[in-house]
Parts: structure tokens; C-alpha cells; sequence
């Protein structure tokens, strides 16, 4: 691969890192004070939240799909540190947290406040949290093992 390509195909990566990153970093903290100050802001809270995961799981595709191209561009995966290959599996392990357990979660989140049912917001506020927590130690862990070389 020419070398200005891989740059950008880097680029491409490390950007679309970074909106999957920063995307998410807000999310618990918002449905904590969105639920706390009650109607009307909660009327839009769960279309908010699954707009920004929406963008995040494209921003996510792209990350796994540029570092797939970046680890083929060096020779496939015998070519690559297992660092690389390990950062690839806790990728996909966050990818599969957000999609089978944090969209689940603030859809029923959006069912809940649509019917105004309170007595289920607390549980399905602390378990986005929990969602996003772990989605956020694993992109830290991802990043630690993609830079520094241990």
C-alpha cells in the first residue's frame, strides 16, 4: 500500500476512534439529569441518546474496518503485534456491549418514559450506566494496548 494511502487510511481510523470514544462519554450522566428534571425534557431523551449511539455504531464500523484494512496493508494478522490482535477482540466485545446491551436498555428507556412509567426509570438509568461504563473501560484498555507498546 502506498504509504500517503496508509497514512489516510490511519487517519481515517484514529478520527473514527474518537467520535466512538467521545460519543458515549456523556450519555449516563445526561439520562441522570434529564430523568431528574422530569417532564418535558424527557420527551425527547431516548431519541437523543439513540441518535448519538446511532452515530457512535457507525463511527465504531469504521474504526473495526480501518484497522482491519491497516493490520491486511502490514501483511494480515501473523504480521502484527498480539496487542493489535487483542485490542481487535475487546473492539468487537464493546461493539457487541452496545449494540445487544446498551440500544436494548434506552429503547426500553423510551418505552418506559412514553408510557410514564417512573418506577422503572432509576433501574434502567443505572443500568445505562453500567453499559456505558464498561463500554468506556474497554475503548480505555483498546487505546492503552493500539499505543503503547508493552
Amino acid at each position: 500500500m502506498h504509504p500517503i494511502a496508509f497514512l489516510a487510511l490511519r487517519a481515517v481510523h484514529l478520527l473514527s476512534m474518537a467520535v466512538w470514544l467521545g460519543g458515549g462519554l456523556t450519555i449516563a450522566g445526561d439520562v441522570r439529569r434529564t430523568i431528574a428534571r422530569g417532564k418535558p425534557h424527557t420527551d425527547v431523551l431516548a431519541a437523543r441518546i439513540e441518535r448519538g449511539l446511532g452515530i457512535g455504531a457507525i463511527a465504531g464500523t469504521f474504526t473495526l474496518f480501518t484497522g482491519l484494512g491497516m493490520v491486511f496493508a502490514m501483511g494480515g494478522f501473523g504480521a502484527v503485534s498480539p496487542r493489535i490482535h487483542a485490542g481487535l477482540a475487546l473492539a468487537l466485545v464493546t461493539f457487541a456491549v452496545e449494540l445487544l446491551g446498551l440500544r436494548p436498555t434506552v429503547s426500553r428507556l423510551g418505552q418506559a418514559l412514553a408510557a410514564g412509567d417512573a418506577k422503572d426509570l432509576k433501574p434502567m438509568q443505572r443500568r445505562i450506566a453500567m453499559f456505558t461504563g464498561i463500554g468506556h473501560l474497554l475503548k480505555l484498555v483498546i487505546l492503552v494496548l493500539m499505543v503503547f507498546k508493552l
